[in-house]
């Protein structure tokens, strides 16, 4: 819940708010050093062998990696504790201690359970006081015992004055704001190495520039690592250890010339450089940091007062800061009029006066340090007027940009709420609306027909996309800032709750409504279409009947086989009416419960007339074959025929009356004949082959769809191939395993054909089945290993653009060290044309993979259906291939020319 500011007039001490500038720095401080020292510890691991840190906060607390720092700094083994409790690291962290102590490095209220706690300022300030012994002393003890001096600052300090003072855009006077752009450590390398780059050339680079410059002709002629970078040196105060550090690396591999007269200049430094130590030594106190500090620094400052100096700088900080706040005012947008951008506004707007908060401390001190300097009285009337003046200024626009941004805030506070309001007004009304319309829906009747009920359908799915519209309003209400300030109260925020209650309540209602409503339409929609389909196929299916059944022989029989011929098709008709049955009775089902879900008499009407309309012509089917079967009964008997079973007859004609016609035949029919068993027998063995081909057919059609599954209508750059050749491996296992019975089924097929041949009985249905399977486990396999073909091509081309893909970012490499400006603007000529030199060889060095990937581009290409972007992808790497090489190969010429 976002709150209105309230910026309190007046100014808080003097000793709070400069506190708080010192926290601020302090944890600006702390991250630069412990990056510094990180960077430090690893360089110095890497020396020593050792592997290197990543948090020091963390992986010193046990001590081990501390003693390993020492061991390589001292020269000496130290043995560690093996354990892993606290017990042992802080015996760990004692001993480093005790060998700190034994070195004569000071510290000052560090013990071993801060570091094994993982305390940040007293881990800095021990890792710092290691730093300074071995980093800086260590490598200055020649020149200060030389010079009789112990404080290393003062001549580190005196060394870089000494170096940069014919470089009239320099002036270092501290450790700290003198270097933020960049010159200072220029002009340092390049007096001792001028042959390294161009001082004019420097001054023209903006200071992140030069910075990066610095540091990397540092590490790459100088050896000296960066343990700085830019963003940290590049700021208001940067952190004074942290250019130490850097400092004495350079002073280590650069002539040094101090003498005692550069020294005593460094003394009589302006007084701006007294007060940063003074303050550096404020921030040390006043953050604990006791074990960090030396008496050397303490011993070149003396106390003062407040002075007209110090004024001014704060003065100048305060009204650079304000300056830049007016203008971050002036560039907020104008007050939008959608809901969303208001929001990101007053959020912006909120963030700017948390600043203000942050930065009012700073004014009052400054108006403080004035009046300071008023009352001491030791300041001339002229300066006193101008300081009034200055103080009446600051006043004055500090107070208007207060004033300003908190009206802002009121104005954003009232758009937001007007907006919100609306927005939840529009909801309201929309929800009014739909709920009506929900009613209306409820209360009509279904459609009567599938035609008229899927135009239903598309209406609710315009619901559904209104619903879907509205939810992104929905979302931005979920979102809503909640403003609590002294007019609106705790009540308004209550109100407004309970309104988003009542909406979201509502809003749920219909959203539930339209889910459920639309699995009903789509179950209705589902079954009415399934039983449609089913009426269709059950009509084709008697008008294909009823011509079998009109073609059937009734009379005038030749001859026995005939006759047999025309029983074997009432027999045949009336085995597949059976089967049917069962269809027309699963219609009816279907149509019930269709019924109960529409809830429509017409609808219902139509529904039982189709099928009422399909039972009337099953029955005069039935009826039709029951006199068929009598007609062909007596033609039997008139004929004469007893070779011919009359309980044949009745199993392929009674219907209806099938058990009373059994029963008949089993008194009237003589002893069965051999030919009756063998006809029996053969019947079987057709179902049973029937079902097993039907089996085996559901089988190959499901790996076909497997195999369709998998198939790719399209070849890609890049496409993941392993999970389409394992499922391939999985459909080609399938079928070795069934294989066995199809090979079973083949033979058992072919004896039964035999067989019926010679029976003289029609084999035309069992061969005809046996072709379509044996066509449809070819055709299947043919398909699998057409599919599986592709799969193979695609990864063919994923291995491809993937080799594609890393010649072409070496190439890119190439090009871009070119184009990189601090990699050849800065560097002498025989140095370029080295560099250069190399990588042209580089280059040249990938010719082998060019001329493989050209092989296998030429073998890609070659495939029927090789997609066109395989040769146009490898054309565009030659030419850029051959660019690169032609560019290189120019530069190269320029340089050894002596042209840049």
């Amino acid at each position: 819940m976002a709150k209105v500011l309230d910026i309190d007039k007046g100014s808080e001490g003097g000793n709070n708010e400069f506190s708080n500038i010192i926290k601020s720095r302090s944890d600006e401080h702390k991250d630069v050093q412990k990056k510094t020292f990180t960077k430090w510890i690893n360089t110095r691991f890497s020396k020593f062998g050792k592997q290197p840190i990543k948090d020091i906060f963390t992986d010193l607390r046990d001590g081990r990696k501390l003693l390993d720092l020492l061991e390589g700094l001292t020269g000496n083994p130290l043995l560690k504790e093996r354990g892993t409790t606290r017990v042992h690291a802080l015996n760990n962290v004692n001993k480093v201690l005790q060998v700190l102590h034994q070195k004569n490095v000071d510290l000052v209220n560090i013990g071993g359970t801060d570091i094994v706690d993982g305390n940040h300022k007293l881990t800095l300030g021990l890792l710092w006081s290691i730093i300074l012994h071995w980093q800086v002393k260590d490598v200055m003890k020649d020149i200060m015992s030389e010079l009789q001096q112990t404080n290393s600052e003062k001549i580190l300090l005196s060394w870089v004055r000494q170096s940069t003072k014919s470089y009239n855009e320099v002036n270092v006077l501290n450790f700290t704001t003198s270097w933020t752009n960049g010159l200072a450590f220029n002009a340092l390398i390049h007096k001792h190495r001028p042959e390294l780059f161009s001082w004019d050339k420097v001054t023209k680079m903006a200071p992140h520039k030069r910075l990066e410059h610095a540091f990397n002709i540092a590490k790459n002629y100088l050896g000296i690592e960066k343990l700085l970078d830019p963003e940290d040196v590049a700021v208001q105060l940067p952190d004074k250890k942290s250019i130490i550090m850097y400092l004495t690396s350079l002073f280590e591999v650069l002539p040094q010339q101090v003498t005692l007269e550069d020294i005593q200049e460094v003394e009589t430094l302006p007084r701006k450089y007294k007060k940063e130590c003074e303050e550096d030594i404020q921030y040390a106190t006043s953050e604990g940091n006791c074990a960090v500090l030396k008496a050397e620094a303490s011993s070149t400052l003396t106390e003062v007062d407040m002075d007209l100096d110090s004024y001014q700088i704060a003065l100048e900080e305060v009204l650079t800061w304000l300056l830049s706040a007016e203008d971050a005012f002036q560039e907020q947008e104008v007050i939008s009029d959608d809901v969303e951008e208001v929001k990101e506004q007053f959020t912006t707007h909120e963030a700017f006066m948390m600043e203000l908060t942050a930065h009012q401390s700073s004014v009052g001190s400054v108006l403080q340090a004035g009046n300071q300097l008023i009352a001491q009285g030791n300041i001339s009337v002229e300066e006193e007027n101008e300081i009034q003046e200055q103080m009446s200024l600051l006043n004055s626009r500090w107070e208007s940009l207060r004033v300003e941004s908190m009206d802002r805030q009121s104005y954003l506070h009232d758009a937001l709420m007007e907006l919100q309001k609306n927005q939840l007004q529009e909801l309201s009304d929309w929800l009014t609306v739909t709920e009506e319309n929900i009613q209306k829906l409820e209360s009509q009747c279904l459609v009567e027909d599938l035609e008229t009920f899927q135009q239903q359908m598309d209406e609710h799915q315009e619901l559904q996309k209104g619903i879907e519209a509205e939810q992104v309003k929905v979302n931005s209400l979920t979102h809503m800032v909640v403003i609590v300030d002294e007019n609106s109260g705790e009540s308004a925020t209550v109100l407004l709750e309970d309104q988003l209650q009542r909406l979201g309540e509502r809003w749920t209602a219909v959203c539930r409504w339209t889910e459920e409503q639309w699995l009903k339409l789509q179950e209705i929609n589902t079954l009415w279409q399934e039983l449609l389909e089913e009426q269709c196929m059950l009509k084709a299916w008697l008008v294909e009947k009823e011509e079998a059944l009109s073609r059937i022989q009734t009379c005038n029989f030749k001859d026995q086989t005939e006759l047999g011929a025309n029983v074997r098709k009432l027999s045949s008709l009336k085995e597949d009416m059976g089967k049917k049955r069962q269809m027309l009775e699963q219609l009816n089902e279907m149509a019930q419960d269709l019924a109960q879900l529409l809830n429509n008499k017409k609808a219902l009407k139509k529904i039982d007339s189709n099928l009422e309309e399909l039972t009337q012509r099953w029955d005069n089917l039935v009826q039709k074959l029951e006199d068929y079967s009598n007609q062909v009964t007596e033609a039997i008997v008139k004929v004469g025929m007893p070779q011919i079973s009359e309980n044949v007859l009745t199993e392929t004609i009674l219907v209806k009356k099938q058990k009373a016609a059994q029963d008949i035949q089993m008194e009237q029919s003589p002893p069965p004949l051999p030919r009756r068993r063998q006809i029996g027998l053969d019947t079987e063995m057709r179902k049973k082959l029937d079902v097993e081909i039907a089996e085996l057919l559901n089988g190959i059609l499901k790996s076909k769809a497997a195999i369709q599954a998998i198939e790719i209508k399209e070849f890609k750059k890049m496409r993941e191939t392993s999970g389409m050749k394992e499922k391939l491996k999985a459909i080609k296992k399938e079928r070795v395993e069934k294989e066995k019975t199809l090979n079973e089924l083949k033979q058992t097929g072919e004896n039964l054909l035999d067989q019926m041949g010679k029976e003289g009985l029609p084999t035309e249905e069992i061969g005809n089945a046996l072709k379509r399977l044996l066509a449809e486990w070819k055709g299947a396999a043919c398909y699998l290993e057409e599919v599986a073909r592709k799969v193979q091509y695609q990864h063919e081309i994923n291995i491809y653009f993937s080799e594609l893909g890393k010649l072409d970012k070496s190439v890119s490499e190439k090009e871009a060290w070119l184009q990189d400006n601090s990699a050849v603007e800065d560097q002498p000529l025989a140095v370029l044309q080295e560099l250069c030199q190399g990588e042209l060889t580089n280059l040249l060095s990938l010719t082998p993979q060019m001329e493989h990937l050209k092989i296998k581009c030429k073998e890609l290409t070659s495939h029927p259906a090789a997609p066109d972007f395989v040769e146009d992808s490898f054309c565009s790497l030659n030419s850029h291939f051959s660019s690169a090489q032609q560019e290189l190969e120019l530069f190269l010429q320029k340089l050894k020319r002596g042209v840049l």
